[in-house]
């Protein structure tokens, strides 16, 4: 069984905060495309600033061509519409964990 520490945030600017003190034990976000005061790309682009080479999944309910283009400019590492079972999150943070 693999086991994770999960750390939540309610928007993009709370989730920057607190990655900024967590950068090295943080290796994978998952970030909602559509968060109040700061959407998921925005949030993405900060915090690549902070570390570049930080890996995103993208989540959104939405699948409009508009929100995976964003999510594709933004290059996250991967995309899970909602819903979504705990399976295949776990199968997609583990994907993205084990890519170069």
């Amino acid at each position: 069984m693999i086991l994770y520490r999960v750390v939540t945030a309610n928007d993009g600017a709370e989730a920057i905060a607190l990655y900024a003190q967590s950068v090295e034990e943080i290796k994978v976000i998952l970030m909602d495309m559509m968060m109040p005061f700061m959407d998921g790309p925005a949030s993405i682009q900060v915090l690549r600033k902070i570390k570049p080479q930080i890996k995103f999944i993208a989540v959104s309910g939405l699948t409009e061509r508009n929100k995976l283009a964003k999510a594709a400019i933004t290059h996250v590492h991967a995309f899970l519409p909602k819903p979504y079972t705990a399976e295949i999150l776990l199968e997609t943070i583990h994907e993205v964990l084990s890519a170069k």
